[in-house]
């Protein structure tokens, strides 16, 4: 049996929706591509299994180099997310 791979990502707050949800409501055409273009390259056509915040308690804070600054995604607000694979 395979044991899951945990992985945490800083990644903007307003992802929330979308990464807990999958509701796409709150974002932009521009941040939706952002947010499919990430979760494909980093976890291919399955996608993830589950994501949770990794602090409960953790508060956004603003981050210049986060991790999907490479997709075009400015300084935010962000949370630290864990994935299960």
């Amino acid at each position: 049996m395979n044991t899951p791979e945990l992985i945490t990502y800083t990644l903007p707050a307003h992802w929330a929706c979308v990464l807990i949800n999958a509701d796409y409501t709150g974002l932009t055409d521009e941040e939706a591509k952002q947010f499919d273009d990430f979760t494909y390259d980093e976890f291919g056509e399955r996608g993830f299994d589950n994501v949770v915040l990794a602090d409960d308690n953790e508060e956004p804070n603003f981050v210049t180099y986060h991790d999907v600054r490479p997709y075009g995604v400015l300084a935010c607000d962000c949370l630290n997310y864990t994935f299960i694979r």
